[in-house]
């Protein structure tokens, strides 16, 4: 199965190229990419794509994710981690944070807000990644961006005397934890940084279904991808036409089902296997986007 996604439970300090390299010399060669970064000091659920599975990367990286993060309360770092240099410290005992004010800002979070990534990223900024830019001296104005919070849940109540907090983080696209730590800190008035992050799920995808980073792969197909969103099935007469690029009539679809993520104007096109992505076109018409190579 060359066309295809594989999950990986990515370790601390290793970073998404790295997962992508080693799985290219796991696979002799076969074309790797990736769904995303995950941030070399957070760990869980990478997604990478093989061969013509490439193409739907952009895809992927829409699925909402979830996060499990704790955040260490009383300090900022250059990162907005647990790797970078402390910036400032506060005075204050850990006892004294408002613990009241503390959860009532976490509703706050709750949908579209803009947020300011964190300087140390992977954001390009003038063609150049932003953390070169900013390690070799430069002071850089973060544009903030658009993120989507579906739900934060305490998962451990605020420790008075370690200063730390435990939450899950269901979000979309593009969100930084780090920078959301940070924002925590700044609320509070104590400073914050992330302490540890592990990365659960994107979409219907679980860390728990992931192959460790020195495992034989399993593969997953790309059905799996396609359960996230609406789905079609189709004849063999409209596979074909898809698959060279013709609109097809949607009355004329053989089944229907709506996805665990679906999401407005994006159609997944099943014949007797997956064979891409559509977007409706007119009153009744699917238009292809991206096609894939039967297998």
């Amino acid at each position: 199965m060359n066309n295809a996604l594989v999950l990986l439970n990515k370790p601390v300090d290793m970073r998404s190229t790295a997962c992508v390299s080693r799985a290219k010399k796991q696979l002799d060669g076969l074309k790797v990419g990736h769904c995303g970064t995950l941030d070399s000091t957070a760990s869980g659920l990478l997604i990478l794509v093989t061969g013509d599975a490439t193409r739907f990367s952009d895809y992927v990286m829409l699925l909402p994710k979830i996060y499990r993060a704790r955040i260490q309360f009383g300090a900022e770092t250059d990162t907005c981690d647990y790797s970078g240099e402390i910036t400032s410290r506060s005075e204050k005992d850990f006892a004294e944070l408002d613990v009241n004010k503390l959860l009532d800002s976490l509703y706050s979070f709750s949908g579209w807000r803009l947020q300011s990534p964190p300087s140390i990223s992977a954001i390009k900024i003038d063609g150049k990644p932003a953390y070169k830019l900013a390690r070799s001296g430069h002071e850089l104005e973060m544009k903030k961006r658009p993120v989507y919070f579906r739900q934060i849940k305490v998962l451990s109540p605020y420790d008075k005397l370690t200063g730390t907090l435990e939450l899950e983080i269901h979000c979309g696209k593009g969100t930084y934890i780090r920078s959301l730590a940070q924002d925590l800190g700044k609320i509070t008035g104590f400073g914050a940084y992330l302490l540890s992050l592990e990365r659960v799920s994107i979409g219907n995808f679980e860390v728990s279904q992931a192959n460790d980073i020195d495992s034989d792969y399993r593969f997953t197909g790309l059905s799996e991808l396609a359960r996230n969103f609406t789905r079609i099935y189709v004849s063999e007469k409209d596979s074909k036409s898809f698959v060279n690029g013709m609109s097809i009539l949607l009355r004329n679809a053989e089944g229907f089902s709506r996805g665990v993520s679906p999401m407005n104007n994006i159609i997944c096109v099943e014949g007797s296997d997956f064979l891409g992505i559509g977007s409706y076109a007119g009153y009744d018409y699917v238009r292809p986007l991206v096609i894939v190579k039967k297998y």
